[in-house]
Order: structure tokens, then C-alpha cells, then sequence
């Protein structure tokens, strides 16, 4: 998958039903199609729970809100900016132009 491009990832990351392509693609280098992934309706608990553990937060919230993840992690209320929170198609976020960004230099994740 590595020879795909960041948006050709992420293409297939919001449109697969393939578990098999879902499964690879969920361990992309890049945090979007990660994300992207743990918000597919085709994902399986496996993927799920394993994209919960994923060390970037907004990656593991949207996991966390999965139908389909079975685990539990506990996301402390101040972290949960806008950004990790935010519902937009990964495709069109370009989060350095926006307003919504909320940043905590103290956050360690």
C-alpha cells in the first residue's frame, strides 16, 4: 500500500468494503488514512480495537465511537479538543487553515 500515494490511501480508506485492503491500509504511515479507516462502516472488531490503541488521539477517538470496537479507552475531557472530535471527510481536511483548531502544548499523547 505504500507504493499508493497519501490520497489514493485515503480514498480507499473512506470507500473499501474489501477487509483485507482495510486491514493494510490501517497501518498507514499517515494518521488521515488511518483515520479514515476507523471511521469505515466495513472495518472488523479486529481493526477497530486495534486503531483504539493507536497513539495519535485522532485516530483512537473515532475508533472508540466504532459500532464494531469492543474495547474501552478512557479519553480525559480536556483532550478532546475540536480536532480530535472533528467529523469532517478526511479528503477535505486542511487542518492548518482551520478556524476550529484548538491546540494544548501540554497534551502528551
Amino acid at each position: 500500500m505504500e507504493t499508493y500515494s497519501q490520497k489514493e490511501q485515503l480514498s480507499k480508506a473512506i470507500e473499501s468494503n474489501s477487509l483485507e485492503e482495510l486491514h493494510i491500509l490501517h497501518l498507514s504511515r499517515y494518521m488521515n488514512v488511518r483515520r479514515a479507516v476507523a471511521r469505515n462502516s466495513n472495518i472488523n472488531t479486529e481493526i477497530a480495537n486495534k486503531l483504539l490503541m493507536d497513539p495519535v488521539m485522532n485516530v483512537s477517538y473515532m475508533a472508540s465511537l466504532h459500532p464494531k470496537c469492543t474495547n474501552e479507552r478512557v479519553f480525559p475531557e480536556e483532550h478532546l479538543t475540536s480536532c480530535v472530535m472533528c467529523e469532517r471527510d478526511e479528503r477535505e481536511l486542511i487542518c492548518d487553515n482551520c478556524n476550529q483548531k484548538e491546540y494544548s502544548s501540554n497534551i502528551i499523547y
